[in-house]
């Protein structure tokens, strides 16, 4: 059909006899579509690591969307449909901008797409975080393969120098290139171009995605290899079975936190040594280390970078002598910060929670978890019950990266408190059908509350995980199976008619075998 302007004109013709009419190519918009790789840890944290002069919103990723694709950089030039994108890696766009209407065909800019292939401008063994990054990518793509008059936004190349421009970015640039969609980010399921115009897929687990929400605590899901449980192992739950403490280990912020903590220079010395995971620390070592955090604890501003080294420092085993004593203090220090409301930051209460998962998962529970009367504290109690509120998802901005990553650090530190009272409790002579003690009865209804509204995996998992831990104990398994199904909060048709991911959707029907 012709335009109501060309119908104007053919009716007026006499009066124009040099109008010629000519159909014009069909014409397709293109967005841009933006992504936020640091899932806006970016925004919360650059300040306190670069400065704010310095400081970023975002740490980009761009893509091209037209003729129904999502068209990227990655591991070479990559394509999909924009929602499978989307689902596949658990990352949505912050914004999509209309680049304008190209008269190029689909085909014309596919074939563009692989000649960058074949010529090695944009190849899967090309990228370059400075100067040949997804960005660029959609720069050119935009420009040169659609032939568009715009580009992408400006400041969204300038974010690699802007970035490395400050006193801490040669530091801070292995965490950038972890962040960008090669070989860590999350890219589960991605089609590269080809010649024929198909594609073959890749695959990275699907939880590194779940993972990636939370760069602070690098939690793995599914252990390297079995551990051998003092719970029961039976053929119907293998997955539960194998399950070790959920730790976050990485060593990566050490010496970008020490350049935040106004330490001295025999402070730095020893503090430095938290990067090497096989150094043999002594007792006075370590008892030095645990006042010394407290100390920065104390300070507003140095209270993150302390909390990421604690979350080490209770790892590390001395070579000659416990540490018990320095230790317990330090976990019932962060344990305060929680239970006072100290921490305002979400980022720092994740963090929190990291420092005692570890603690929890790593070794005996604290001294201070115990009453004079070797039942479980007060203080100990109230603590499970703030892990059980941060699991929350039914708090208003529950879906923001931010809520999601204190999410998964409070449900890993409740099943890492799960395998512990667990494996504290268990004995060959027992039935499952002891009483449940107060912690387990919280950890447990805690877990299962508003589970059917959460809808981040990793959550889902570890909650799925603890409830796992609890019904399998041979102490008081049956007991708490009995009392999961007499409060109808789950059941096996529940877990059935659910939709869950690969790794989930194992975890939970072992749960449903269990009831």
């Amino acid at each position: 059909q012709l335009s109501p302007t060309l119908q104007s004109a053919l009716q007026h013709r006499t009066k124009t006899p040099h109008i010629t009419i000519r159909r014009t190519s069909k014409m397709t918009e293109v967005h841009v579509a933006i992504y936020d790789l640091s899932n806006g840890m970016a925004k919360g944290l650059s300040a306190q690591f670069l400065g704010p002069q310095h400081a970023i919103d975002i740490i980009p990723h761009t893509a091209i969307v037209a003729f129904g694709k999502e068209y990227f950089f990655g591991q070479g030039i990559e394509w999909c449909h924009p929602q499978e994108f989307r689902m596949t890696r658990g990352i949505h766009p912050i914004d999509i901008q209309s680049l304008g209407h190209t008269s190029c065909s689909q085909s014309e800019f596919e074939a563009w797409c692989r000649m960058q292939g074949q010529n090695g401008r944009f190849s899967a063994t090309s990228y370059d975080l400075l100067s040949r990054n997804c960005n660029n990518f959609t720069e050119e793509a935009a420009r040169e393969g659609l032939r568009l008059g715009r580009g992408i936004p400006s400041w969204i190349l300038e974010v690699p120098q802007r970035f490395l421009s400050s006193p801490l970015g040669t530091m801070v640039r292995p965490m950038l290139e972890q962040m960008q969609l090669t070989n860590s980010a999350p890219t589960n399921v991605s089609h590269q171009m080809n010649d024929d115009q198909s594609y073959t897929p890749s695959a990275t687990p699907a939880v590194a995605a779940a993972a990636a929400a939370n760069p602070w605590a690098d939690i793995p899901e599914t252990p390297p290899a079995p551990k051998e449980s003092n719970d029961t192992s039976s053929a119907g739950t293998p997955f539960l079975d194998k399950q070790t403490a959920l730790l976050s280990t990485d060593t990566g912020v050490v010496k970008i936190c020490l350049d935040r903590l106004n330490t001295a220079s025999d402070q730095r010395e020893i503090l430095s040594k938290l990067g090497d995971a096989k150094y043999a620390w002594t007792h006075a070592e370590l008892q030095s280390v645990h006042q010394m955090l407290r100390l920065f604890m104390n300070e507003t501003k140095q209270i993150s970078f302390a909390l990421m080294l604690l979350r080490l420092v209770v790892l590390r085993e001395p070579s000659t002598a416990n540490i018990d004593k320095e230790e317990s203090q330090s976990t019932e220090f962060v344990a305060d910060l929680l239970l006072q409301n100290k921490l305002q930051s979400m980022s720092n209460r994740s963090m929190a929670w990291c420092v005692l998962s570890n603690a929890f998962g790593s070794k005996q529970l604290p001294s201070w978890t115990s009453s004079e009367d070797n039942n479980q504290s007060d203080k100990f109690l109230q603590l499970i019950d703030k892990a059980v509120n941060d699991c929350d998802p039914s708090v208003a901005d529950a879906s923001t990266p931010t809520q999601k990553a204190l999410r998964q650090s409070a449900s890993a530190f409740l099943y890492n408190t799960s395998r512990q009272l667990t494996a504290e409790t268990n004995n060959g002579g027992a039935d499952g059908n002891s009483e449940l003690n107060e912690a387990i009865m919280s950890i447990l209804i805690g877990c299962l509350e508003n589970l059917g509204e959460e809808n981040d995996s990793t959550s889902i998992n570890r909650r799925y995980m603890c409830i796992g831990q609890i019904l399998k104990s041979r102490e008081f398994g049956q007991t708490a199976v009995g009392l999961t199904k007499d409060l109808g909060m789950l059941d096996v048709d529940m877990i059935r008619r659910a939709s869950y991911d690969h790794i989930v959707d194992k975890v939970a029907k072992e749960v449903a075998s269990l009831l």
